[in-house]
């Protein structure tokens, strides 16, 4: 990351929950601006051949301005948010456009371009078998006292029952021989600021309201040809690819797997329930942020 602030272009971050409108917003602010863009912040959009149930934008929104990051990436390779970090930055100092909406519900994604990633090494491989073997032996409640044991201070921060940061960090703490209280300090430490000029705007609706547009996204997908999307990329052996997992694809494959396959209803209720699970994941993460302005989809605002 740049150590200089570049005062020639001005990025806006537009987080939120799936859903809630986030790219219907950015567009119609980057309409405004002759000289403005679109960027994906989004773990699924970013992957080539993943289009219905990662609800990219049209090809007709496609056209009235730039889009970048989207269908970037190929099968079997995948992406960690330190790449996306890397893919951003190279790209912000390559495009013309001085207006730079990112937009996506990712959050490690925009925590990684904002902050930067852990200064750490890869993780050790061994590390990871050893950490397979003892969820699988002994769960992850035996991994959070082990945490609690040797970083009983990062310990209190944390949940037994946050699987991903109980991984992420005793994989971390076992790769670097460090507790995790010490790698957060040196982070906090080698941090440098946002190399642009920054705006930071949520998009979200009342819980009720999500639900309804949750439903009538879902029936989109699905009419638009969501089942046939993934019988073609399973077809073509793509049923591992971590993305394959996301929500969306996850329970299409599931129902298309199922012994006897139900209708498209039982199909569509798995999605929005899905969906509504990582909406509370995705709120609860975007909430930490003070410095985020909260609006509704159709709300107009000036930026500059």
């Amino acid at each position: 990351m740049a150590a200089l602030t570049n005062l020639n272009k001005h990025v806006v971050f537009v987080v939120g929950p799936t859903a809630a409108g986030k790219s219907h917003w950015a567009l119609e602010q980057a309409k405004k601006y002759p000289d403005s863009c679109i960027v994906n912040c989004d773990s699924v959009q970013i992957y080539k051949h993943l289009d219905i149930g990662s609800s990219k934008p049209s090809a007709d929104e496609l056209k009235i301005r730039p889009h970048y990051l989207y269908s970037e990436i190929a099968f079997p390779e995948t992406v960690t948010a330190g790449q996306y970090e890397r893919l951003f930055f190279n790209l912000l100092e390559s495009i013309p456009e001085k207006e730079i909406f990112v937009v996506g519900g990712t959050g490690f994604y925009f925590q990684a371009i904002e902050r930067g990633m852990y200064p750490v090494s890869v993780i050790k491989e061994e590390v990871k078998t050893e950490f397979e073997q003892l969820v699988a032996d002994k769960g992850f409640e035996y991994l959070y006292q082990w945490i609690e044991k040797n970083d009983p201070e990062f310990a209190r921060k944390i949940s037994v029952n946050d699987h991903y940061r109980i991984e992420r960090s005793y994989q971390l703490m076992r790769s670097e021989a460090k507790p995790m209280t010490q790698i957060q300090k040196e982070f906090s430490e080698a941090q440098r600021p946002f190399p642009y000029p920054l705006t930071k705007i949520g998009i979200t609706e009342e819980k009720e309201i999500l639900r309804d547009m949750v439903s009538l996204r879902t029936k989109k997908m699905l009419q638009q040809g969501l089942v046939e999307e993934v019988k073609h990329l399973l077809e073509k052996g793509m049923g591992d690819w971590d993305p394959m997992s996301s929500v969306g694809y996850k329970e299409t494959i599931q129902w298309l797997q199922a012994p006897k396959v139900s209708d498209l209803f039982s199909l569509e209720a798995e999605i929005c329930v899905s969906t509504m699970q990582l909406i509370k994941k995705q709120k609860t993460w975007f909430q930490r942020d003070k410095s985020i302005r909260w609006l509704r989809r159709d709300d107009i605002i000036s930026l500059f």
